[in-house]
């Protein structure tokens, strides 16, 4: 059974807006780190291999995009 990546989008994109809002406590900026998590995650699907659970892969893509995004900005305020 394979699952479409619209319906991974609609199952997890709750929880991974919601890991990232509990990390940086920002509502919108949860939002854009939760949208771009799942355009990487779109192109890279083909990679995912299914050896960890899919929202353990999703909520990797979203904590390495939010300190990418976290790192670009303390480096811009220097």
């Amino acid at each position: 059974m394979e699952i479409e990546f619209d319906e991974i989008y609609k199952i997890y994109f709750k929880d991974v807006f919601l890991f990232i809002k509990s990390i940086c406590k920002n509502e919108s900026l949860a939002e854009e780190i939760a949208q771009e998590t799942f355009f990487k995650a779109l192109k890279s699907i083909d990679g995912f291999d299914g050896k960890v659970d899919i929202k353990i892969w999703l909520f990797t893509i979203a904590k390495n995009t939010y300190y990418s995004h976290y790192k670009k900005e303390k480096k811009d305020t220097i």
